[in-house]
């Protein structure tokens, strides 16, 4: 943030360097950022710890063996990290500290709830296929986050939750309108790909849906409506 102070003799205004402290002291808000660290050390730690699918209830639906895999579907995967950070940025750089808490508190919430379920009820999914084929970019995408990602810690589906606060962001406030029906066909592309490359069954799906219904109907409506982040 740029500072101008007006110079006596009518001069022009001069400019004082970025400081990072009056930022944060003047939109305190952008310290929910802080949960990221918390976030990723959380997870990491719970997936070392709950390593095992012989520990862990399997989730799984009938629906899913008729499910194909198509490791196409990992670009549209991976862009989930991208896709959580456009509400934060747009709120950021409007200025908008009601909207990015309100943001803010569903990605904390919704995270925290889904790896406290899965602490107090371990779960996994068994769907991943026996082989991949590494030579195609596709291939190579799903063998990597495979690698990084344990079949446990499914249910709810994270990936399904964090869709959900970023659909409901755009919904939020009308300056978003214009990029509400892409940022929805993103998310539904998204939340489709967790079954199509076999990290997820379709009960994970279903269940971060659910919490992510909740968690809009709570944040969005009753808390927006009665609460300090209601602007």
């Amino acid at each position: 943030m740029t500072r101008h102070i007006s110079l006596s003799g009518g001069r022009a205004a001069r400019r004082v360097p970025f400081s990072l402290s009056d930022y944060v002291r003047e939109h305190r808000y952008v310290l929910l950022v802080l949960y990221l660290p918390v976030y990723l050390i959380w997870f990491f730690l719970q997936e070392r710890v709950i390593a095992s699918p012989s520990q862990c209830w399997v989730s799984w639906l009938p629906a899913d063996d008729a499910i194909p895999f198509i490791p196409q579907f990992i670009y549209a995967y991976v862009t989930w990290y991208p896709y959580l950070l456009i509400p934060a940025v747009v709120f950021l750089l409007r200025e908008d500290g009601a909207a990015f808490t309100r943001y803010a508190l569903f990605i904390i919430i919704g995270f925290s709830a889904s790896l406290l379920i899965c602490a107090i009820w371990p779960n996994c999914q068994l769907l991943r296929p026996d082989a991949v084929d590494t030579k195609t970019l596709s291939g190579v995408l799903v063998s990597a986050i495979y690698a990084a990602d344990t079949p446990t810690n499914v249910l709810p589906s994270m990936h399904v939750v964090g869709c959900i606060g970023v659909i409901a962001a755009c919904f939020d406030r009308p300056y978003l309108r214009k990029w509400r029906g892409a940022m929805v066909v993103w998310g539904v592309l998204i939340s489709a790909s967790t079954v199509f490359v076999k990290q997820h069954s379709l009960l994970d799906v279903y269940a971060g849906l659910a919490l992510g219904l909740v968690l809009t109907a709570l944040l969005y409506g009753v808390l927006k409506k009665h609460s300090l982040t209601h602007v």
